[in-house]
């Protein structure tokens, strides 16, 4: 009851990366999504957006702090260098004092005007409102590929990873804590979100195409990210390395027995020599194939583990701009780059 009547501040966390050409829109839409008369009428004392410049090496940051210079409640956090969307997004979170805290993509394919829907399902008692993609305009392989890999997520995982939920979502401040907190140096927002608990629900939306300019994640960014996401969720490839090995020596054995005490009596004996040949050569691709798929699975934890081991923070950051400390500095042929006092 006390949320229904609560006026909240609210953070929106945006991981920023060469966007360059979608920025302006991005700020038009917002400014119109978070109007003065929609922030009290969903009573919000306050709208604050949150960029954390993720090694942009285009305009990106010169235009976020041109608009911070005209007035739009904004704070630019500039990475030291590329660190990744998630922790770009984990950045965010940390600097975020909010009563909520928002997370959506600079691109615009997530609608802003859904986080109003997830205020109302916050004030409903719930801490995490995430969003669930019921459509994606997108091409058919990039589709399919997001589709199969929340499911093989959600099967592989010891926890209850919602469906086709990215990081676009809603959190309470006490859950952006209790995420923070955790210690893990690759960081996974969207499983962590899950691992944290507390009461959450989904809404659903549809997925549209970008503003404006392309996409940033390569095929061997999503991979990566896909491998994270598995890794951080669960231990059961791990598992399944043992029952794939455990299954190929019971395979060995009976095809040994079978081949030794049934099969022999009916071979001539001019053929048994080349069939245990054949025999032989096929067992050692299965097993070779069994051996290569189990160091594969070993290697990405044993990788990841060693980066936990280092203990090297997530990201760094190199700049913080806002309001009190933007201004306009003259370069010789005749443009204006923002920078801070």
């Amino acid at each position: 009851m006390e949320r229904i009547k609560q006026a909240i501040t609210l953070d929106i966390v945006i991981p920023v990366h060469n966007e360059e050409k979608v920025l302006d829109l991005l700020f038009q839409k917002l400014q119109v999504v978070f109007s003065s008369e929609t922030q009290r009428k969903h009573g919000l004392k306050s709208v604050r957006y949150l960029l954390i410049d993720d090694g942009s090496k285009d305009q990106s940051a010169n235009i976020v702090c041109r608009h911070i210079a005209s007035g739009i409640p904004a704070t630019l956090y500039r990475l030291s260098r590329r660190f990744g969307h998630q922790n770009a997004v984990s950045a965010g979170f940390e600097k975020s004092n909010a009563d909520v805290i928002a997370c959506i993509d600079a691109d615009l394919q997530d609608p802003p005007e859904v986080i109003l829907e997830m205020i109302a399902k916050w004030r409903q008692g719930y801490d995490v409102v995430y969003g669930q993609r019921q459509k994606r305009k997108e091409n058919f392989i990039k589709v399919a590929g997001y589709w199969l890999f929340y499911r093989l997520l959600a099967y592989l995982s010891e926890i209850d990873i919602p469906l086709d939920s990215g990081d676009f979502s809603l959190m309470d401040r006490k859950v952006a804590q209790a995420l923070c907190a955790l210690p893990e140096r690759i960081r996974f927002p969207r499983v962590l979100r899950a691992w944290i608990g507390f009461k959450q629900i989904g809404v659903s939306y549809e997925r549209g195409m970008r503003a404006a300019g392309t996409p940033k994640y390569t095929l061997a960014s999503l991979y990566r990210l896909a491998t994270d996401g598995v890794a951080s969720a669960s231990i059961r490839p791990l598992q399944m390395s043992q029952v794939f090995s455990f299954c190929y020596l019971l395979l060995v054995i009976t095809l040994v027995t079978a081949f030794t005490l049934k099969l022999k009596p009916y071979l001539e004996a001019k053929n048994e020599m080349a069939l245990w040949f054949l025999f032989s050569y096929v067992l050692i691709a299965m097993g070779s194939f069994v051996q290569i798929f189990c160091t594969y699975i070993m290697s990405a934890y044993l990788g990841r583990a060693y980066i936990e081991i280092k203990g090297r923070p997530s990201y760094l950051i190199m700049e913080e701009i806002n309001k009190d400390n933007v201004h306009i500095q003259s370069l010789a042929d005749g443009k204006r780059e923002f920078a801070t006092k």
